[in-house]
């Protein structure tokens, strides 16, 4: 072997027997003083579980922040709606174009402190301003026009109909209106109210 082999750290054939007989003279498993001559004279410390680091995979934050945008979406659409169905007034179809309805009617404080997902907060019907109740009439047979216990008005606005609860007096409004939406087998009544215009 020359001096430059040496010099790069190379062990020469003695030296390699004297590190075999150092590991066999020890009086040690072989193994264990093979992987502490392999070590370099480093500790390794056995029996001690390596901790990894927890990361969140990054499809995990976008998820959250399509789930984020999709519920702001959400809110935001439904507050639209919502102000949008309070600005407008319905006219229902019928005998005539009379009888309108809507979520908010100026001056008509028990109607605009409600609020109804399905049905009007109030109706006009005869000149006459109704206000929705928490009241509620059982209906039966209501999927066709004609075939209810109660009386037919002919307005309808969608699948909204409203019925009248007894026989009209000629030239004197109804007390209350009935309105239905098939097949809900109760309608919602809806009471006159004078301090509404």
């Amino acid at each position: 072997m020359t001096d430059s082999e040496s010099s790069r750290g190379r062990p020469s054939i003695a030296e390699r027997a004297e590190r075999r007989e150092r590991m066999d003279a020890g009086g040690r498993d072989r193994y264990s003083t093979l992987v502490r001559t392999l070590q370099a004279g480093r500790d390794v410390p056995l029996g001690r579980v390596r901790e990894t680091r927890f990361e969140w995979n990054p499809i995990f934050w976008t998820l959250v922040k399509l789930a984020l945008v999709l519920v702001a979406a959400y809110f935001i659409t439904l507050f639209a709606y919502n102000w949008w169905r309070d600005q407008r007034v319905d006219t229902w179809t019928g005998p005539d174009a009379a009888v309108q309805s809507g979520q908010r009617l100026a001056g008509c404080d028990a109607a605009n402190r409600q609020h109804d997902d399905l049905f009007p907060t109030w109706v006009r019907f005869q000149g006459v301003v109704y206000v929705l109740t928490d009241r509620r009439r059982p209906v039966i047979g209501n999927s066709e026009p004609g075939r209810t216990q109660f009386v037919e008005t002919g307005y309808s606005q969608e699948r909204i109909r409203i019925l009248l609860p007894a026989a009209p007096v000629a030239g004197q409004p109804p007390d209350d209106l009935l309105l239905v939406v098939p097949p809900a087998f109760a309608g919602r009544i809806f009471d006159a109210d004078p301090s509404c215009a």
